[in-house]
């Protein structure tokens, strides 16, 4: 039988924070879920076997956990997570993001269009867990590669049917490039504009220690990537 939902969540360290951030965050919410059709998919690029061990002594989720074996970083651990996913629609979860309540999930697939293919949800942030601040309705823009109006990939649910993967030459610019040819395949994604998800903001985020360069190369890339298309 094939689950509805495939939430993919792809998980690494996190200097030691690795466990924390699923027992606080994601698995805390993911157990409290009124729909029930969903699988969890690991994806682990850890370089020790905690988060493994972890998942394995959790008992009341439906997990799949696999580990990353090949390219790492965010891009090769999430397209590792993408296609060992089997739900109809795949939900991405950042490893230090949540739910916001036990409707969320409920709430995406009762929203989700298979026409659209694709779709972006309201989130809030939090430093805490309990606080929230800083409304973010995702929106679309004509310059999504460069200018990220839809924000924080755990805001993204699409089909399940041969979706683009992440661009592993990229790190800055990586959920940008994504949500672009998301477009290329299915259009202009629908916004669902009420609360699913909830960001937590913290110091050891994968933003952090992005250098002027790294952007200029990326842009360049991306430029060069879609010559012709893009300005």
């Amino acid at each position: 039988m094939v689950n509805k939902v495939s939430v993919i969540i792809p998980t690494y360290e996190m200097g030691d924070k690795g466990v924390e951030m699923l027992t606080k965050g994601s698995f805390k919410q993911l157990k409290l879920q009124k729909f029930k059709d969903f699988e969890v998919v690991i994806s682990d690029d850890s370089k020790d076997d905690v988060i493994k061990k972890y998942v394995e002594e959790t008992k009341d989720l439906n997990i799949k956990y696999f580990k990353n074996e090949g390219k790492s970083g965010i891009a090769g651990n999430m397209n590792n997570a993408i296609k060992n996913a089997t739900g109809e629609i795949i939900q991405i979860m950042c490893q230090d993001d949540f739910f916001y309540n036990q409707y969320s999930l409920q709430k995406i697939v009762d929203n989700f269009d298979y026409k659209k293919g694709w779709m972006v949800s309201m989130y809030m942030h939090t430093k805490d867990r309990l606080g929230l601040f800083k409304q973010q309705i995702p929106e679309w823009n004509d310059k999504i590669y460069f200018d990220n109006s839809i924000g924080t990939p755990s805001c993204l649910s699409f089909l399940n049917d041969d979706p683009p993967l992440l661009d592993e030459n990229l790190k800055w610019y990586v959920d940008c490039e994504h949500y672009y040819r998301l477009y290329k395949k299915w259009g202009l994604p629908k916004i669902l504009k009420e609360l699913v998800f909830v960001q937590l903001l913290w110091e050891g985020q994968s933003t952090q220690g992005v250098t002027q360069e790294l952007i200029n190369t990326e842009m360049a890339y991306i430029k060069n990537k879609y010559l012709g298309e893009i300005v």
